[in-house]
């Protein structure tokens, strides 16, 4: 979800420029937007965000007082940060813009926007809304009583924070339409509201309304590509290409220099898997970018996004080449060269292992754990060194969010390495997760035959055989199971012979207590059993003769077994009468 919800928590930056009034007495201290200002803008709204935030950076030296530029230099970073959470560190974007929302308040205290992107923050980090609303209660404070006295720099407020309720893991729509439907109240011709509405229908999955608000918009300011783009992302997430696309084209006629457009035209042609026309787009949104490193960047994330790993690995190592400043490249590098087909093994490991060596823990992404522990497991090649390395990731990885870690990947890496003890610890730990699959207790109870444990191996096989009766596998299981802890006992056997009497597979079965019988020509005790079986097998096929005969056998090797003379009587009679009767069929 983070990684479209900066589309939804931005691209309301140029229109809400315009919008921006002088403030009257009653309105809290905001100025007009400077050139330069809008300026900068502009550059995060084409998600030139390095670009950005050097402007950002330089307005702040010529104007340290102002609030504005803290604000949108914080809500610049915070979209850095949802356009790429594959590269971006929450922990320290989020320092960062905590830390310019914080500055602002000291140099401007009277705009509360930073107050808002306070707020936003804490949802952002922890979804705490305790500790945000402190902060949007206080932005909301400075708002006037009577709605009469509410102006359009009143509603930029009201609207900055229902924006900021998206950015928690939590359900605050609610919230958020309450404060954009007030600011739509006040200023009823922003076409930035409209949009900011829509973005909550969004992500309520609500298309009709999201729709609604996005045509509303387009049609206060049709000369801007912003609303198209948002129309055409409701029918790519349908997904309807077709009725996306004209959007994106009409975007394009309205301003052909803005690159977001060729972006979302990669994207559509990619699910349309289309991709040569995908790359000339991404290609295009990288002229327009100005083909510089930054721009480069977005465009090898862009082609890793639509999953060619060999571009988006030659475009990076070209950016490494002459410049090796960003270091969480090493880390994309090291997932294209684990996903590409071949892959190449070795030298993502190299990236990924130089992407550590350059990095602090609060750099570190889970992907980073997960895609390192997978480059380790497939090179290991049974080195147990690496192979330890592999699994000391695949902890790191669960360790940091043991819900989107999947532990029977973790489980599997250990069952085929043939570390059959973690194989059962961390397949007990998906199963406590309630994520067990079909196969999972097989697992465990293989894994417990081979490390010779052969209670708890019979004890789940046994489970498995209640809960699963026709399960085969598990019967053969258990019969090694009965072999191994008594190699001289006919144990296994006596497992094996129910399931293929059961599944009525009478050759199978004869064979099986045919060879009971040869096992051991001394054991007298086998050799009734086998013969006993075998008559049994004979009897359901109805073969009555040859059962009585199994029976006569079983006489000779113990007279005295009980009621054996009368099962021979038994027999000998059917058998007569069910001559006689034949005979008298034919006459």
């Amino acid at each position: 979800m983070r990684l479209i919800l900066v589309v939804l928590f931005s691209l309301i930056t140029v229109t809400t420029f315009s919008q921006k009034k002088k403030s009257d007495s009653n309105a809290p201290a905001v100025s007009a937007f400077s050139p330069e200002l809008n300026s900068a803008l502009k550059l995060a709204t084409s998600e030139q965000y390095e670009i950005a935030g050097q402007a950002f950076d330089a307005l702040l030296k010529k104007e340290p007082n102002n609030g504005d530029i803290y604000y949108y230099y914080g809500e610049t970073v915070i979209k850095d940060y949802l356009s790429d959470t594959l590269s971006n560190s929450l922990k320290e974007m989020a320092t960062k813009a905590d830390e310019l929302f914080r500055k602002g308040i000291q140099q401007d205290p009277s705009n509360v926007l930073n107050d808002v992107g306070l707020g936003g923050i804490c949802l952002l980090r922890s979804s705490d809304t305790i500790a945000a609303d402190k902060y949007f209660i206080k932005a909301e404070a400075s708002l006037p009583v009577k709605q009469k006295l509410m102006t359009p720099a009143h509603a930029i407020i009201l609207a900055k924070l229902g924006s900021a309720q998206l950015l928690g893991n939590i359900n605050r729509y609610n919230k958020a339409l309450n404060y954009l439907l007030r600011a739509k109240e006040i200023d009823p011709n922003n076409p930035s509201v409209y949009i900011e509405l829509g973005n909550v229908y969004i992500r309520q999955n609500d298309a009709t309304n999201a729709l609604a608000s996005y045509k509303m918009a387009l049609y206060l300011d049709p000369k801007s590509p912003l609303s198209k783009i948002k129309i055409g992302n409701i029918y790519m997430r349908a997904p309807n290409l077709n009725a996306a696309r004209p959007y994106f084209q009409e975007a394009r006629e309205i301003d052909s220099t803005f690159a977001p457009v060729y972006r979302e035209l990669g994207e559509l042609y990619t699910k349309a898997g289309q991709y040569n026309l995908s790359k000339a787009n991404f290609r295009k949104f990288l002229d327009l970018s100005g083909n510089n490193i930054p721009a480069k960047i977005q465009y090898a994330k862009a082609l890793y996004r639509s999953r060619d790993y060999t571009t988006a690995l030659e475009t990076i190592e070209e950016i490494l080449a002459v410049d090796k400043s960003r270091n969480y490249l090493n880390r994309l590098a090291a997932f294209c060269c684990y996903d590409k087909k071949p892959p190449e093994l070795e030298k993502g490991r190299t990236y990924m292992e130089t992407f550590f060596k350059n990095t602090d823990s609060e750099s570190i992404i889970l992907r980073d754990y997960l895609y390192y522990s997978r480059i380790l497991f497939k090179s290991a090649k049974n080195d147990s060194l690496t192979l330890v390395k592999a699994f000391d990731a695949y902890k790191k990885a669960y360790a940091m969010d043991s819900n989107n870690v999947n532990a029977s990947e973790i489980a599997l890496s250990y069952y085929y390495s043939r570390w059959y003890k973690d194989a059962i610890i961390w397949l007990n730990i998906k199963n406590r997760k309630g994520k067990s699959d079909k196969d999972d207790l097989m697992k465990i109870g293989r894994s417990y035959y081979q490390i010779a444990d052969f209670h708890s191996a019979d004890s789940v096989f046994s489970k498995i055989i209640t809960e699963q009766p026709d399960n085969m596998q598990a019967y053969v299981w258990q019969a090694r199971i009965a072999s191994s802890m008594d190699p001289s006992s006919e144990l296994g056997f006596s497992y094996l012979g129910p399931y293929f009497m059961q599944k009525k597979d009478y050759p199978a079965a004869k064979l099986l207590y045919k060879n009971l019988f040869s096992l051991d020509p001394s054991n007298k005790q086998w050799q009734i059993q086998s013969l006993q079986q075998q008559a049994s097998i004979a009897y359901d096929e109805k073969k009555y003769a040859e059962s009585r005969d199994f029976w006569i056998e079983i006489k000779k090797l113990d007279p005295n077994f009980p009621n054996v003379d009368k099962i021979i009587r038994d027999f000998n009679k059917a058998i007569e009468a069910a001559a006689a009767a034949a005979a008298a069929k034919k006459k």
